[in-house]
């Protein structure tokens, strides 16, 4: 047996080819011989890889059973049919698999009972619709989709939602507990949260959505719950998808899951849709890129999701590398506006200080400056103080007054200078001749008079002081000299503040 080559295979071929690997991870070698007996339907390719070959071909025997043209005619529908299907950029997907968000309002609520005649007159042609289905279920395709879809509506009766009304979030979690008290052994990862918000969050996080539509009053829901979702080839299927699959479900009793079929168009039960982003419908649209409609083997419902999902993968994949790039890119921008930020307010603070300390050095020069000027003007008054004063002391007593009074003072600067005061003299007098000592030779022989300086109020530094006994002559209790001193005594200055001017 020759091996096959892979490179004298048709484009479409080679494609086919590539879906069937991707979802069976089997080498493409030994794929090639069961594609080519599955006339490349890949459908049919993935359900015999998985429930393996069986001994009859179903598909010879159908194409046996029809003329050759037609049966020629009929696999290539089939073909061209599955990679429309599975591959969205091969033609534009109708608006209707487009999705938008429900109307979870009481009002939106709100499902209208068809008539009772019109139930009645229904009856017979729902009978002989599902007898009709169940014959010719094998050659389904011959039958265009839309009057399938349309007899769908028209004979099947959808249910109606006959509980409660609750909140998206509620109507999730009631539907999970409902389901784990059914079904306990169940591991399937269903979001609770309502259809709206996962919609979103599939959107925003570039995953698919699959949603999944029960009928309790369907007679085969409880099988296919049990044979198919809760198989192992699902639940492995789930598992390996797991990052990139978001799981909602819902029972059509409640009135979420009923706007929620009629959005998605389910015209049967159990209902499967895989939701996923799609060029064709913008960056913020989501369609439908798969349904699985009624009852179906767990290879034929991993394999129809397989396809589906590897032809969107690349999409996909691309929408998340663009936006990693956007985000990238976003935060580039980020951290140089954080970084500009951070320097501009550096540069300003910077600015701030400086201008602080300028401030802080102007104004201590201003008030060194200012104080200098006062110290040299109280110093100037001192000293016309000094001047005036001096000129106005009375001068000393002579040796014929009796009532002198004759004082020995010990200066600061250890000089000792006695002197006869009038014993009626103020203290005043004695402590203006001590402080005026020194400029008291210093005045002016040519007679000009000085005046006593303006607003100005004159302080003594020291104070005379008697050593033995210590006694100090204060000047504020007043008094004259007589009073004070008596006879005669010997006095020192002592200073009261730190002050140079003495």
């Amino acid at each position: 047996m020759s091996t096959p080559d892979i490179s004298q295979l048709t484009a479409a071929q080679q494609e086919a080819l590539q879906t069937y690997t991707a979802v069976t991870d089997q080498d493409p070698l030994a794929a090639i011989p069961l594609l080519q007996r599955c006339e490349w339907n890949v459908q049919i390719a993935i359900a015999r890889f998985f429930d393996g070959e069986p001994t009859t071909d179903p598909v010879a025997e159908a194409r046996a059973a029809l003329p050759a043209a037609s049966s020629r005619q009929t696999s290539n529908l089939q073909y061209e049919s599955l990679l429309s299907s599975s591959h969205s950029s091969a033609s534009s997907r109708p608006p209707e698999d487009r999705v938008e968000k429900v109307d979870t309002s009481a009002a939106g609520m709100t499902q209208q009972q068809p008539s009772f005649m019109l139930s009645a007159l229904l009856v017979p042609f729902n009978l002989v619709y599902r007898i009709f289905s169940t014959v010719f279920a094998p050659f389904g395709f011959l039958v265009p989709s839309f009057i399938s879809r349309v007899l769908s509506r028209l004979l099947t009766r959808r249910s109606r939602p006959a509980r409660r009304a609750l909140a998206p979030a509620d109507n999730a979690a009631r539907f999970i507990r409902e389901f784990s008290e059914e079904y306990p052994e169940h591991a399937l990862p269903f979001v609770e949260s309502g259809f709206n918000l996962t919609l979103d969050n599939a959107k925003k996080e570039l995953k698919f959505l699959l949603v999944t539509l029960l009928s309790p009053d369907h007679d085969d829901n409880a099988t296919w719950v049990r044979e198919t979702l809760l198989s192992q080839q699902v639940a492995s299927f789930l598992s390996s998808h797991k990052d990139e699959l978001l799981l909602w479900g819902g029972n059509v009793q409640d009135a979420e899951a009923y706007q929620v079929s009629a959005s998605l168009n389910c015209t049967k039960f159990p209902f499967v849709a895989l939701i996923c982003q799609s060029a064709e419908t913008g960056s913020s649209g989501m369609t439908v890129i798969m349904r699985a409609v009624g009852p179906m083997t767990p290879s034929e419902l991993v394999a129809k999701l397989g396809s589906a999902i590897t032809a969107q993968q690349s999409e996909l994949r691309t929408a998340r590398s663009q936006r990693a790039e956007q985000q990238a890119s976003r935060s580039l921008r980020e951290e140089q506006d954080s970084a500009y930020e951070r320097s501009l307010a550096q540069d300003r603070e910077r600015v701030r200080r400086r201008r602080e300390e300028q401030e802080a050095q102007e104004l201590a020069e201003r008030q060194a400056k200012a104080t200098q000027e006062a110290a040299e003007n109280r110093r100037r008054q001192v000293e016309q103080w000094r001047k005036w004063r001096a000129q106005s002391l009375p001068s000393e007593p002579g040796p014929d007054s009796s009532d002198a009074i004759r004082i020995s003072i010990r200066m600061p600067s250890g000089d000792r200078v006695i002197r006869k005061f009038r014993a009626e003299a103020e203290m005043e007098e004695l402590y203006a001749y001590v402080d005026c000592h020194g400029v008291i030779d210093a005045s002016p022989s040519s007679g000009e008079a000085i005046n006593e300086p303006e607003g100005y109020e004159h302080s003594f530094g020291f104070q005379l002081v008697s050593p033995m006994p210590r006694k100090v002559f204060e000047l504020k209790s007043g008094g004259s000299v007589g009073e004070r001193i008596g006879k005669g005594a010997n006095l020192i200055v002592e200073p009261i503040d730190d002050d140079d001017e003495s």
